[in-house]
């Protein structure tokens, strides 16, 4: 990806001497105390491809699951070359491969990314109402997910990790209640995927969609429940606890679907129904694979753990979204307007970092 700006209608066993840390580290990923110099890392990542860092605050970010490209949003008007013209914040994904950043001019929210970095979905102005937009970033091309007339109005996009399917919040007041839609990019055509009776007046909400495009996990707004659907058989499964909760996200293999209640967070597994506890903290997002957490607790502080054995490792101070961690949680991205992450951080303001376990 270019480091210009797009218009993306025409684009582009420990031992004695190793530290608490590192131990917990170490026993978390399996790795011998032979290896213990692999310790977690964390690097700036809104910054210009030269490294300046950015004169405005940057957050919201997500990652592809192997951690190249980072998806974000700030107000910094340095990033790119051409800078900004018009104050605001905008959408920049960033190729830390390469360095390069990409700026996503009509992006009013943080792309979602293919697995490949190659497909973008994210909301912009439609003719009439905000839509649904899915991008080709090799080409420059987009289309608009939602219907093509434009007098619908979508959000909430998230995609599959081919960039074929992409599940969207459809808004129809007042006629119709909102749901849950799909737009299949290789057919051109578009599903409800969300139950509901004909005259329900409940609205559907915060979808999120398995790698394969398979299952689609979404909330019901006027009861609480959450559910997940399954393109492939139909079904329709219910999968919170019993008391009112709110999608958080789906894991990549569909399996693994992390909630909120008032209690807490907690995680079920849709395959064999175990459903796990987390009080006082808040599940911020999941591994592709589903076993790793990030959490959050009431001081703000992030946290990596398995889901099963309860490990933990500190990751960093500040917030996260869903789709911040990537394939078995060697990174997260995070923001904070902690000075202290990295050297020569004196802008005083929210930046997104990148942690990586090794």
């Amino acid at each position: 990806m270019s480091g210009r700006a797009v218009t993306v209608s025409g684009r582009a066993t420990a031992a004695s001497g190793v530290s608490l840390g590192t131990a917990l580290l170490l026993a978390f990923t399996g790795t011998t105390a032979g290896a213990a110099q692999h310790v977690p890392r964390t690097e700036r990542v809104s910054t210009a491809a030269d490294g300046t860092q950015g004169d405005g605050t940057s957050s919201a970010a997500v990652t592809t699951p192997n951690g190249r490209y980072i998806a974000f949003r700030s107000s910094a008007t340095n990033l790119v070359p051409e800078g900004v013209t018009r104050p605001g914040t905008y959408s920049y994904i960033r190729d830390l491969t390469t360095g390069e950043v990409t700026k996503i001019e009509q992006a009013l929210s943080t792309p979602r990314l293919s697995a490949d970095g190659r497909w973008a979905t994210y909301t912009d102005w439609g003719s009439r109402n905000i839509n649904v937009f899915l991008s080709d970033l090799s080409t420059g091309t987009r289309i608009r997910v939602g219907a093509p007339d434009g007098r619908d109005t979508a959000s909430s996009p998230t995609i599959s990790e081919d960039g074929r399917y992409i599940a969207y919040r459809w808004l129809g007041h007042p006629e119709f209640p909102t749901r849950i839609d799909l737009y299949d990019r290789l057919t051109g055509t578009r599903e409800t995927v969300s139950a509901g009776p004909q005259d329900s007046n409940r609205d559907m909400d915060r979808p999120s969609i398995s790698g394969d495009g398979r299952r689609v996990a979404y909330q019901d707004n006027g009861t609480g429940d959450v559910w997940v659907a399954d393109r492939a058989t139909g079904a329709q499964t219910e999968a919170d606890d019993g008391t009112p909760s709110t999608v958080v996200q789906l894991s990549a293999n569909g399996r693994f679907l992390a909630m909120d209640s008032a209690d807490g967070s907690y995680v079920r597994d849709l395959r064999t129904g175990r459903v796990q506890h987390f009080p006082g903290i808040r599940v911020l997002a999941v591994s592709p694979d589903g076993r790793r957490l990030l959490t959050r607790d009431a001081d703000a502080n992030l946290t990596l753990r398995g889901l099963y054995g309860g490990r933990e490792i500190p990751v960093g101070h500040g917030s996260a979204t869903a789709g911040s961690v990537s394939a078995h949680g060697r990174s997260v991205v995070y923001s904070t307007e902690d000075a202290d992450v990295v050297p020569g951080d004196t802008n005083g303001m929210y930046d997104v970092f990148q942690w990586r376990s090794r």
